[in-house]
C-alpha cells in the first residue's frame, strides 16, 4: 500500500512549501497537484520582498520586474507616484513560479503525482485514508492547501464567507518598475495595473455586489485602455480576525487560500501561503499528536498581522479619500517598509491611526 508520512493536497506555493519544509526533516511526502505542471494560474502575480528569506536558492531567476516606485490613484483620476529606495516588490510568472517551487520540493524527496484529484478521505484508526482519482493512498499527517475551493476544508466542515471577487486582463505595454494601486473606485476594494514582463496587467478587486465587468470597463477606459481582450475572474478569500482562519483539525492542517491566510488590505495570499506551509510543518514535527492546536499557537504572529491588516482595510476602505490624502504625506512610504519587512502591520497601524483620525476631522469637518 501507498503509506506516506504526510500527503499535501496541491501544488500551488503553499503545497510547495508544507512539502519543501516537511522534507527538509526527513519526512516521505506526496503532493496531489490535479493538473499538469506547469499549469496557467490566475494571478496579479506580485510577490513582496519580504517574501525572499522563506524562498528557496534561485528564485530569483524568475522575476520579471523589479518594483521600486508605486503609483497611488483616486477614482481613476488622480495620482500620485512615490519611488521607493529599494525594491519593494516582485512581479512573477505563476505557471514558473509555481513549477519552480515543486521543483525544489522533488529535489528535498518529496514525489508529486500530477493529474490527480483528491476525491474525499477518512480516518482508519492512526491514518488517513485517502482516495483520489488515481488511487487511493494512506498518511498520517495532511494538508491541505488546495485553494479558495479547497474539498479539504468543506471536509471538515469550513465554508467561504469573506472573499475578494477579482477580473483582470493583459494587454501589450510595459511599465517596467512600478505598480499603481486605485482607490475610489469601488466601495471595498481597489483596481491596478501591474507590469508582466512585455505585458501589462489590469484588474479589480472587491468584497460588496459590484457588476465588476461594468468597473472594469470603465475603470480601464480611464487610464487609456480602449481594447479590453480576454478578461478572467477568480476569487480571493481573505481573514480579519483568528475566526475566519481555518486551521484544521487533529491532524490535518489547512494553508495558504485553503485556511483564508491571505491578506484583507490587497489580497496578497502568496507571501502567507508559503509562510503557513513551514508553520504547519513546524506544528506537525513538534506536536505529532495534536498539530492542529499547536498549528493555532505557531501561527499567531501571522494571524496577528491578517488582523491588524483587516482594521486597516476596515478604516481604508470607508474613508478613501482620507487614505489617499494619508499616502500624500507619508503613508505610501511607510508601507513599503512593510513590503520589505521592516515593519509589521501591526505597527503600521498604530503609528498611523492618530494621523488617520487628524485626517477624518479635517475631511469632513473642515473640508
Amino acid at each position: 500500500m501507498n503509506f506516506y508520512d504526510l500527503v499535501v493536497v496541491g501544488g500551488g506555493p503553499a503545497g510547495s512549501s508544507t512539502a519543501y519544509c516537511a522534507s527538509q526533516k526527513g519526512l516521505k511526502v506526496l503532493v496531489l497537484e490535479k493538473k499538469k505542471v506547469p499549469r496557467f494560474k490566475l494571478c496579479a502575480g506580485c510577490i513582496s520582498k519580504r517574501i525572499s528569506s522563506y524562498l528557496p536558492a534561485g528564485w530569483e531567476k524568475l522575476v520579471l520586474n523589479r518594483i521600486s516606485s508605486g503609483v497611488l490613484g483616486y477614482a481613476g483620476n488622480e495620482s500620485l507616484e512615490i519611488p521607493a529606495e529599494e525594491d519593494i516588490a516582485y512581479i512573477i510568472d505563476r505557471s514558473e513560479f509555481d513549477a519552480f517551487l515543486l521543483d525544489k520540493a522533488q529535489e528535498t524527496g518529496a514525489h508529486l503525482l500530477q493529474e490527480c484529484e483528491f476525491l474525499h478521505l477518512e480516518k482508519e484508526g492512526e491514518r488517513y485514508r485517502i482516495s483520489t482519482s488515481k488511487g487511493v493512498f494512506y498518511a498520517d499527517y495532511l494538508v491541505g492547501a488546495d485553494g479558495f475551493y479547497s474539498k479539504v476544508a468543506t471536509s471538515l466542515g469550513y465554508r467561504k464567507n469573506k472573499f475578494f471577487k477579482a477580473l483582470e486582463f493583459f494587454t501589450d505595454g510595459e511599465l517596467s518598475h512600478k505598480v499603481l494601486i486605485d482607490i475610489g473606485i469601488v466601495k471595498r476594494g481597489y483596481a491596478w495595473i501591474f507590469p508582466k514582463g512585455s505585458k501589462i496587467s489590469v484588474g479589480i478587486a472587491c468584497t460588496g455586489n459590484y457588476d465588476l465587468t461594468k468597473a472594469l470597463k470603465d475603470y480601464a477606459e480611464k487610464r487609456g485602455f480602449k481594447n479590453i481582450t480576454k478578461v478572467y475572474g477568480w476569487y480571493i478569500p481573505y481573514a480579519e480576525s483568528s475566526r475566519d482562519v481555518f486551521y484544521g483539525k487533529e491532524r490535518i492542517l489547512l494553508t495558504g487560500d485553503a485556511g483564508n491566510l491571505t491578506d484583507p488590505l490587497l489580497g496578497e495570499g502568496i507571501y502567507y501561503a508559503v509562510w503557513s506551509g513551514k508553520v504547519a510543518v513546524d506544528a506537525i514535527t513538534s506536536s505529532p499528536s495534536n498539530p492542529a492546536e499547536n498549528y493555532k499557537t505557531l501561527l499567531k504572529d501571522l494571524v496577528s498581522e491578517l488582523v491588524y491588516a483587516g482594521k486597516i482595510a476596515r478604516l481604508g476602505y470607508r474613508f478613501q479619500k482620507v487614505a489617499y490624502r494619508m499616502a500624500k504625506k507619508g503613508a505610501l512610504k511607510t508601507y513599503y517598509r512593510l513590503l520589505t519587512g521592516d515593519v509589521s502591520y501591526r505597527e503600521l497601524y498604530r503609528g498611523g491611526l492618530l494621523d488617520f483620525f487628524k485626517g477624518l476631522i479635517y475631511n469632513y469637518l473642515w473640508r
